[in-house]
């Protein structure tokens, strides 16, 4: 989010705590339903993140001293991380740093091994990711390039 904010127009107040809080709904998801191996339960799982993360969210940021307003846009920007293909900038640059830390090496071999794949199948998904912002778009390219690079090195 902080490489994005250096480029992009978007409200920093609000963007680093969602950025920070975004997936934080995945605490109260049945780990049965986050290791499924059934496509319709890892849905499930993914809708259930983003419906559950609200009042952690809420309580969060209450103990830490946000105002209301401030935590309804914090929230509003949470909730629209998924299935949603926002108009707002700041939920658009959530989606797009969520999407950008795919590519970044720890998120990479740890989702690599998460899903039960070898870099380079990640690496050709992860191909396919998309972005709203042309800043976010660049910063992916590089990152997985990257990976491109150790993947070629390593031979796997």
């Amino acid at each position: 989010m902080e490489l994005l904010l250096e480029h992009e127009k978007g409200d920093e107040k609000t963007l680093i705590p969602a950025a920070i809080l975004h997936d934080i709904g995945w605490s109260k998801v049945p780990l049965k339903l986050q290791k499924s191996n059934n496509e319709s339960e890892r849905i499930e799982a993914l809708k259930l993140h983003i419906k559950l993360a609200p009042p952690i969210v809420e309580e969060v940021l209450n103990e830490a001293g946000y105002k209301k307003d401030r935590i309804e846009k914090i929230v509003a920007v949470v909730v629209a991380h998924q299935f949603q293909k926002p108009k707002d900038l700041d939920k658009q640059l959530l989606i797009d740093a969520d999407s950008m830390a795919d590519a970044f090496k720890e998120q990479f071999y740890s989702d690599a091994k998460a899903y039960g794949k070898t870099p380079r199948e990640l690496y050709e998904f992860r191909k396919n990711n998309k972005f709203f912002t042309k800043t976010a778009k660049e910063l992916f390219a590089k990152e997985l390039e990257k990976r491109r690079k150790e993947i070629e090195k390593k031979g796997c």
